[in-house]
């Protein structure tokens, strides 16, 4: 029943902190795009279509990126060394 206890608090207590990370990545690099935009096309200010149209691209094709993808290494590390550590003690 720990055991059960242990796994349920581990995986929520780590999708908390996925969803914190993926949020402030994403907006990382939104804020970047959005200066990009602005640096390109010192000629227009403001929130255009067009400007909504180039985050929107590019943030599509972040979510394929590796920089999206290392964020789900928060549900395996933390596991990984629960694993280990368990086992160790349980070893000797």
């Amino acid at each position: 029943m720990a055991l059960i206890r242990l796994v349920v608090l581990v995986l929520a207590v780590e999708a908390l902190f996925y969803a914190l990370i993926s949020v402030y990545v994403r907006s990382l690099r939104r804020e970047a795009l959005e200066e990009a935009w602005a640096r390109r096309h010192p000629d227009r200010p403001g929130d255009g279509p067009e400007r909504r149209r180039f985050i929107r691209r590019s943030m599509t094709g972040f979510r394929r990126s590796l920089k999206a993808r290392l964020v789900g290494l928060v549900f395996v590390l933390p596991t990984l060394a629960i694993v280990v550590i368990a086992w160790i003690v349980n070893f000797d």
